[in-house]
């Protein structure tokens, strides 16, 4: 708003300009903005196309976030003016207790008043400012020369007291960056509001900065989202304009091709299949192995099938391909089993999410997902930042550093065992699930597999105890798959004979 345009304006102009009905924002008395006021300035429409062509600039406005999580790495820049006031911008530690407007004093300045369109302050960090608090924040024009401060959290502005929804008048809009991660454009009206009247035509291009390196309350953490599968499930948070966050998936199904490590990893509901392991070995428990045969031999209860082990109880039967053969009965791969400490159970597994996980620099994995370090970043409730591994924790066990084996748990150190339920052939030991050992009694531990075996039913094991029946197309692929694993079984005997 030029200083020529900044006369108050009534409720009667802001009640002609509620017919913006694309608009989220509302004000108390009724009328949506933003608004393009048709007025010869330059509009926050213009700024969005050349800088964010996917933000809408009135679909997109709204005004959450206001209070914001600062990361590492802050920016502030000035991207659009169109005003003749002359006012700084700056950010203020929000306190849950405060029952006032932070005063001049406590709003500390990024961007002085005066400076021109693009001026960019660059380096900052609020996080390492001796001023932050370690909460959240928000920004503010900082009043001068007649100016009264305007807030990103409308309750420390002016309240409309003779609106029909008695409430504060609405200063600044909030747009989240579809291009730059963690970034959000901040629009403010500068005028001043009275009780009866906003004093502003209502377009919020009078300051518009643009910050980066914020998020908002829960942002940026670890989530599960549990209609997907396999690895699509694993995402983090998102900040949503309409307020608090959701959970956004880091693997569409069928980006990742298939591995054998014990996760889903083109989201199809199936683990392992079709994954490739060295000539002679099979993809088993989440790892390439040798076939169990006469010299790799199952434990206890369990028995020899198409090169895999087995519950006994499970040769020759077939679930269908959601599920797997437990003590004789198809089940949910999962159903029954307790991983123990950071394990989970995937595929009817127990397998460490980050494992094959690799994090660009200045991130972290945390339950399959690379999330930004705590360090830079906030914890959600609950959780505190263990700068030794620059994860969330939970709250007590941030500086606490338990033994091979153990697990913290409410600041107490802990067997990981304690409790878990490992999967068929498996048993806790250090706090993790291993394979149990070897039944050398002879007592139906082994069976060299043999190629009728391993085409018995024309089913193939998944690793799992489960039988899957294949197209026609893979009968070729079984086939191959025998041939492959009597190959291996054959070498190995010829070099057990020279040696001997």
């Amino acid at each position: 708003m030029t200083r020529a345009g900044s006369a108050l304006l009534g409720l009667a102009m802001l009640g002609a300009l509620s017919s913006n009905a694309l608009a989220l924002v509302t004000q108390p008395n009724g009328t949506a903005v933003p608004i393009d006021s048709k007025n010869g300035e330059t509009q926050i429409y213009t700024m969005l196309q050349n800088r964010e062509p996917g933000v809408d600039w009135q679909k997109d406005s709204n005004t959450t976030p206001d209070v914001f999580s600062p990361l590492c790495g802050f920016t502030a820049e000035l991207v659009l003016r169109q005003t003749g006031s002359s006012l700084a911008v700056g950010w203020y530690n929000v306190d849950p207790t405060r029952t006032a407007a932070p005063t001049t004093a406590e709003i500390y300045q990024v961007i002085a008043a005066g400076s021109p369109v693009g001026t960019k302050i660059t380096g900052a960090s609020i996080r390492n400012d001796t001023r932050y608090k370690g909460g959240l924040i928000g920004f503010a024009l900082i009043g001068s020369g007649g100016f009264s401060s305007k807030f990103t959290e409308k309750k420390w502005n002016t309240v409309c007291t003779a609106c029909s929804m008695v409430g504060p008048w609405i200063h600044s809009v909030t747009y989240i960056s579809k291009s730059t991660p963690n970034a959000f454009y901040v629009g403010f009206e500068d005028g001043n509001s009275t009780a009866s009247s906003f004093g502003n035509d209502g377009d919020y291009n009078d300051y518009v900065f643009f910050f980066t390196g914020l998020t908002c309350q829960g942002g940026g953490q670890s989530c599960d989202i549990p209609t997907n599968v396999g690895a699509c499930r694993n995402g983090v948070t998102e900040c949503l304009g309409t307020g608090g966050t959701t959970c956004k998936a880091l693997v569409s199904p069928g980006q990742n091709a298939e591995k054998c490590d014990g996760v889903d990893n083109d989201c199809n509901g199936q683990v392992d299949e079709n994954a490739t392991c060295p000539i002679g070995q099979l993809c088993s428990r989440g790892r390439c192995a040798d076939p169990c045969g006469s010299e790799a031999l199952c434990p206890v209860g369990q028995s020899c099938e198409l090169g895999r082990c087995v519950d006994t109880a499970c040769v020759g039967k077939t679930c269908a391909s959601n599920q797997v053969c437990r003590g004789g009965s198809c089940v949910s791969p999962c159903e029954g089993i307790v991983c123990p400490g950071s394990t989970v159970c995937s595929g009817g597994i127990c397998i460490d999410p980050c494992a094959s996980v690799i994090c660009p620099s200045g991130q972290v994995c945390q339950n399959g997902a690379c999330i930004t370090k705590c360090d830079c970043a906030p914890c959600s409730t609950g959780f505190s930042c263990q700068a030794a591994t620059g994860k969330c924790v939970t709250t007590g066990c941030e500086s606490l550093s338990c033994g091979t084996g153990d697990v913290c748990q409410a600041g107490s150190c802990v067997p990981a065992c304690s409790g878990a339920v490992c999967p068929s052939g498996q048993s806790c030991s250090v706090g993790v699930c291993k394979d149990l050992p070897p039944d050398t009694s002879g007592g139906g531990g082994g069976g060299t597999p043999t190629e009728p075996e391993i085409m018995q039913g024309g089913a193939i094991d998944t690793g799992c105890g489960c039988r899957i029946t294949p197209s026609p197309d893979r009968q070729g692929a079984l086939a191959l798959l025998a041939a492959v694993t009597l190959l291996g079984l054959a070498s190995r005997r010829r070099i057990l004979v020279r040696r001997r």
